[in-house]
This record gives C-alpha cells, structure tokens and sequence, in this order.
C-alpha cells in the first residue's frame, strides 16, 4: 500500500529502483526520493502449484462484465461460506456465474472455448474476483482460466491471479427459479430506474425502505409512503397478464437495473408473494431474480 502511494505521486518520467545490501531500497524519480526497509525475496512465500486439471478462455472484457454485474448479489453471511462466492458452471462451450444472498440471485452466461471434456461447478471467492475485475485489461484479450480441485488461476495480459477454491455445497438454485408467469411487463429499463428513484426519495424516509408497484396493462405505479409523506409515479409499460400489486425492498430492485444496459426489459411475476424475474427481452445471457416484501392491508 505504502509503494502504491508513493508510485502514484511520483512526478512524471521513469523511476528507479535500487536496492541495497544493507536492506534498504530506494526509490526515486526526478526530485523526489524514498528510502524504505525492504526484506530478502527469499523470504516471500512460493506461488502455489494448481496442479490444473481444465482449461478454459474466454475474453476479459466478458468476464470482467460478468464480475461487475453479478457480485453485488453475492452474500455477506459468514455462516454459509459458499455463498459468499460465486458459482460458476463450466459447461463445454458455456460458462455460467450466479450469485445469491437469499433475497436476490444474478446469474450470467457466456460463450467460451473448453480445452476439457468434463462438465465442473466450482464455487470462487467474490474478494478474489473482486480482484480479477479490477486488474485484468479490458483490450479484447483472451483470459485463460485454468482449475483444479482446490485452486484456480486467471490469466489475461501480463496479469496472474491465483485463488484458493470455496469449499461446501452451493444452493441448487434452479430448483427455486420460476418455470412460469402469470405477468410478464415489457418496461423501458432506464425510465423505470429513474422513477424507482424519484420515488424511493420518499422509501428511504420510512423504515422499510419499501416501494409498491401496482401493474395493469399499460401502467405500472410505483408508489412509498413514509412517516412524513407519499410518493408515487407512472411508468408506461406492455402489460400481459393478470394485474398485480407487489411490494419490494426498493434497493433490491435498483441494484439490478443498474447493472443493466438493455433499453428494454421484461419482469415476469406469479404472485405478490413470488419473486420477481429480469430478463432480456432476446436471449439468456442474464436472469435475475428479486424476492417481494409481503404487503398488508392499507400498504
């Protein structure tokens, strides 16, 4: 930490590292210079051998995309570890991350090319591809994702990152994904974001953090009160199905659409007690799933 500091406030130009017998090293570039205690490299600890068992690519602009849009879902309980990664499911010529924290799910997929012939779930650390996201370059690259039983390595550019598997069991997540709708909305994804955020001005003051939507064929309302007032808007929408009102924690929902970048939508619905789906309105790269807050009488 202390290094990058100093790297970053260097004046322009080159730099120069020397280091000393006497275990000091300096640093220096133009007119400024640091000295600091440095240690043998002996000392630093040998890079673990994965023992790779596959091998996988896939470019690093698409897993990075896959890392941001995903990791906010990932859980922060510490008594169910494996939730607190991410899942990814390496298929032949498909890999597939999902995220879940018992309130929402993001799942993601992209095309890849499997060096193996074995299909494997492996469940990564979200500190570990916190970094993966930050570091490897976004230049139309091909990442290499190599694993073994217990680590894996992800190599793009000049970068290399070695990270230790999760151990224990992942959810099965698609025993509780939704096979069916009673409402799918087809919605503008950006108007929907604004209005959820004019309105949740109003959610925030109240202790619930709660917005309503109360979805008809061509209007969803959203809608908060608070101790000290009431909000509400109308978003144009496609509407097929039954009308629903339905009731969420209103950052659950802002959290999604902020990771997204479709124009348009869709949101399919069951009950006002049954998640709620984001989908794109071609294809399955995404799936996201949102949990309701049950309304009461007079909500």
């Amino acid at each position: 930490k202390l290094l990058s500091s100093m790297i970053s406030r260097m004046p322009a130009g080159q730099i120069s590292i020397v280091a000393a017998d006497n275990g000091k090293t300096t640093i220096q570039s133009g007119v400024a210079q640091f000295e600091i205690q440095s240690m043998p490299a002996t000392d630093f600890p040998d890079l673990p051998n994965t023992g790779a068992e596959q091998t996988l690519t896939i470019k690093t602009g698409v897993l990075r995309d896959m890392i941001e849009r995903t990791l906010y879902a990932v859980s922060q309980d510490e008594k169910k570890p494996a939730h607190t990664g991410e899942l990814f499911e390496i298929e032949l010529d498909k890999l597939t991350m999902v995220a879940l924290d018992g309130y929402r799910l993001a799942l993601r997929t992209a095309p890849i090319v499997n060096n193996g012939t074995e299909e494997k779930e492996i469940v990564v650390p979200a500190r570990s591809l916190i970094e993966v996201a930050r570091i490897l370059p976004d230049d139309g690259e091909k990442a290499t994702i190599t694993f073994s039983r217990t680590h894996l390595s992800a190599t793009g550019g000049d970068v290399k990152i070695i990270a230790r598997l999760m151990e224990g069991d992942f959810i099965k997540y698609k025993q509780i994904l939704p096979n069916e709708h009673m409402t799918r909305v087809r919605v503008n994804r950006k108007e929907l974001l604004d209005g959820i955020e004019r309105v949740a001005l109003m959610a925030r003051e109240s202790k619930s953090n709660l917005i309503k939507f109360s979805i008809s064929r061509e209007m969803i309302e959203i809608s908060a009160n608070s101790e000290i007032g009431r909000s509400n808007e109308e978003i144009p929408c496609a509407a097929m199905g039954e009308d629903i009102e339905i009731a969420f924690n209103n950052k659950y929902l802002t959290d999604v659409f902020k990771v997204l970048e479709d124009e348009e939508i869709y949101m399919d619905f069951n009950s006002n007690v049954s998640p709620c789906v984001v989908k794109p309105i071609n294809g399955d790269e995404y799936y996201y799933l949102i949990l309701p807050v049950r309304l009461f009488t007079g909500a």
